[in-house]
């Protein structure tokens, strides 16, 4: 083993497992992907876990996109095999970064057991441990350990704190998005426009689904589910 690497993502979970990991291995280098599109406080928050953790989080960026936005203009926004922008934005990055004998840290918590194991049994090759499963550690349990203020996009009620403007929201997400960040609303209805391409699908008759566009949803409908949200550095691949 030569390094130890934590993946910061300026989520609870991944700065409450990366927290534990130092502790146990006080050698381990947190890392953090990049991508151009979270809120502007997760560099606040960036800058409150590196005084909490004592050490100084490695940043990576795409050496081929700026940021999501970049990424949609390619021409493909998200699909069954998960999002292209996860995977330019910290795939890539992350494989490019890491080495073959690199323990790697990731904040599943003990909710997401099946993750952590499907991603073993996907990735074989990749030395990993799970400190929040370890540790028996709910997402709600990180919240309360994380000793200063949490990211603006938690305190605004979104489950996750991703990129603004996910595109594997549902209806209800991108509802919430209209009225917190109505001119991130506007780029993805145009956006969708411009590539011909749609986020939503809107079930019609029980059996047939219909393509909706953002432009053509209504205010209000729709529950806001993101639960299923998950922007990880191996989207689509756990």
């Amino acid at each position: 083993m030569s390094r130890v690497i934590s993946w910061f993502s300026c989520g609870a979970a991944s700065a409450v497992a990366t927290k534990l990991a130092i502790k146990k291995y006080p050698e381990t280098l947190p890392v953090y992907c990049d991508t151009g599109s979270e809120h502007q406080d997760n560099k606040r928050f960036m800058k409150d876990c590196e005084k909490w953790f004592d050490k100084e989080i490695k940043i990576l960026k795409s050496d081929k996109y700026d940021n999501t936005w970049s990424v949609f203009d390619s021409g493909y926004l998200v699909g069954q095999h998960g999002a292209k922008c996860t995977d330019e934005l910290k795939r890539k990055p992350r494989e490019k970064f890491q080495l073959p004998d690199d323990l790697q840290i990731f904040g599943f918590d003990i909710n997401e057991q099946h993750r952590a194991l499907r991603f073993m049994d996907n990735n074989p090759d990749i030395e990993v441990r799970f400190p929040l499963i370890d540790e028996n550690l709910t997402k709600a349990q990180c919240f309360e350990r994380i000793p200063f203020e949490l990211p603006a996009m938690y305190k605004m009620g979104y489950k996750n704190n991703n990129c603004i403007g996910c595109v594997k929201g549902g209806a209800g997400y991108w509802n919430k998005i209209r009225r917190d960040f109505p001119e991130v609303f506007e780029r993805m209805a145009k956006m969708e426009r411009k590539l011909g391409i749609t986020i939503l699908r809107d079930r019609t008759d029980g059996k047939q689904k219909t393509r909706l566009y953002l432009d053509e949803l209504k205010p209000g409908v729709g529950r806001y589910e993101e639960t299923e949200i998950n922007c990880g550095l191996f989207c689509g691949q756990i």
